[in-house]
């Protein structure tokens, strides 16, 4: 393959080779290794080491083609040099090279270089090969055969690159193809990942939320329960309160029964006395004296004054009783109606809150069976995903 082929180096091994090959002839010689020998090398090191090139390594290279030519005994003078130097310029600036001091790399065939030289030398040249002796041709004629071998090496090093390069962008392709099952399953892991951490943040966040809604219930729970309990509270006082005042009442008519008895038996009284004094003025006038009439106008008189001493008393005695009894009666029963109505109005009030309460604990229920499935949910995906 002629021309150039971009190719990686890095900038050290670059520098490195050039300082080897920018060696002059007196180091070669003193190291007693032939100027063919050296330039086989170097070119060895071009192709097969990846070294980049550069206008400083092609001047090296053209120098060591040079020494090589002139082992052929060639009267190379020295504007052949210059004649050179226009090539090395022009390899300089191709077109490739990155002005940023970071140049792009390439090989480059020695087959397909073609060496210009000046006409006139070629003309010098041609002039003296016609004295030249038969044992320099036969050098020249190894020499070149060198070359070609030279050539044929770097086009199989070349063709091995070649190879080397296909046989990467093969293997890199496999191992494309064999990581993209892993990035797949790896990726589609992430993703259930994230989306399990997704679906915990939602769980968390339903679990505070369900939190926040037990703890209103519960207080609101609480409040109804004090209030049930403070209506029971009054409702028993209530009716201890009632059965305060039906002993009362009781006692209250048993009492008035008592005077009630009493009092007609003091009117039966009253009306036996007075009827047998009745009967005792019907009698005959003659029957009658003085002294009866007398008797019987004082013993009257005693029985009136006794009467209205025993009314007088009575009245003084039970009036204020039967006065309390009948305010007591009238202030019982307006008590017994506010209590009536009073534990009608507790009842039709602990009826709702009632309902509200059973209400409240079947909301309860229901969030605590909620709460233990959500929390049953979250240990199966944790012990899934573990």
């Amino acid at each position: 393959m002629g021309g150039f082929a971009a190719v990686r180096s890095s900038p050290a091994d670059s520098r490195g080779r050039s300082s080897l090959l920018s060696r002059g002839p007196e180091s070669s010689r003193a190291s007693g290794i032939s100027s063919s020998e050296r330039l086989y090398r170097a070119v060895a090191s071009v192709w097969c080491k990846d070294v980049p090139v550069s206008p400083e390594l092609i001047h090296s290279l053209l120098s060591l083609f040079k020494e090589e030519m002139a082992d052929f005994e060639l009267p190379v003078e020295q504007d052949s040099e210059e004649t050179l130097e226009p090539n090395v310029a022009g390899v300089g600036t191709l077109s490739e090279f990155n002005q940023e001091n970071v140049p792009e790399f390439f090989y480059m065939d020695p087959i397909g270089a073609q060496f210009q030289q000046n006409p006139e030398v070629a003309g010098a040249s041609l002039g003296l090969q016609d004295s030249m002796t038969c044992q320099d041709y036969s050098a020249a004629e190894s020499q070149h055969v060198d070359v070609e071998d030279l050539g044929e090496r770097f086009q199989q090093c070349i063709e091995a690159v070649e190879q080397l390069e296909a046989e990467r962008d093969w293997l890199i392709k496999e191992l494309t193809l064999l990581r993209q099952p892993a990035l797949d399953e790896l990726q589609r892991a992430h993703e259930e990942i994230l989306e399990a951490y997704r679906l915990h943040a939602k769980v968390e966040l339903e679990k505070d939320n369900l939190r926040d809604e037990i703890r209103q219930v519960k207080q609101k729970l609480f409040r109804v329960t004090r209030e049930c309990v403070a209506c029971q509270y009054q409702l028993e006082t209530r009716r201890y309160e009632v059965t305060q005042h039906v002993d009362y009442r009781k006692e209250l008519e048993n009492r008035v029964g008592q005077l009630s008895e009493e009092l007609s038996q003091l009117r039966e009284t009253c009306e036996e006395e007075k009827e047998h004094f009745r009967q005792r003025l019907k009698a005959p006038r003659h029957e009658r004296s003085s002294r009866h009439l007398q008797e019987s106008r004082r013993l009257s008189m005693e029985f009136e004054s006794f009467v209205l001493e025993n009314r007088q008393c009575l009245e003084e005695h039970y009036e204020p009783k039967l006065m309390r009894l009948l305010e007591r009666r009238e202030a019982s029963s307006k008590a017994l109606q506010t209590t009536q109505s009073e534990i009608h109005r507790l009842k039709e009030t602990l009826r709702p809150l009632q309902g509200e309460v059973s209400k409240l604990l079947l909301q309860n229920r229901n969030l605590e069976e909620q709460i233990l499935l959500i929390k049953q949910k979250r240990d199966e995906e944790v012990l899934q995903y573990k």
